[in-house]
């Protein structure tokens, strides 16, 4: 599997009760608002660490 890597931010909107994820290259997912809670905070953290092992950064 190839992963492509996106520097383009994903954009969320919610719409009736539920939270929609709209990222880059057509990726889309619709979230009850608990699961877009734990998914935006696992990002956060993840990002962090990725920082971290960023040797350019």
């Amino acid at each position: 599997m190839h992963i492509t890597t996106s520097s383009e931010p994903g954009i969320a909107t919610a719409e009736q009760g539920q939270v929609m994820l709209d990222g880059p290259d057509g990726v889309a997912t619709a979230m009850t608002p608990d699961a877009a809670e734990q998914t935006g905070r696992s990002l956060i953290a993840a990002a962090a660490q990725a920082r971290q092992q960023d040797p350019g950064a």
